[in-house]
């Protein structure tokens, strides 16, 4: 099991690599947008909802 010190090792080189990654998208003409809460990138909900797994022959 790691130690405390390596798992923060970790979180610290996870934080670095988003902020790269971040800094690099708005270089290169990225635009962050601030979507308002409660809004979802679903584009539908509807359709349907059971799954057939066989169909009985006659």
């Amino acid at each position: 099991m790691p130690n405390n010190k390596t798992k923060k090792d970790a979180v610290d080189s996870n934080h670095e690599n988003l902020a790269e990654q971040i800094e690099a998208f708005l270089k290169a003409g990225g635009k962050v947008q601030q979507i308002p809460s409660g809004v979802s990138g679903q584009t539908s909900t509807s359709g349907p909802r059971q799954i057939v797994l066989s169909h009985k022959t006659s």
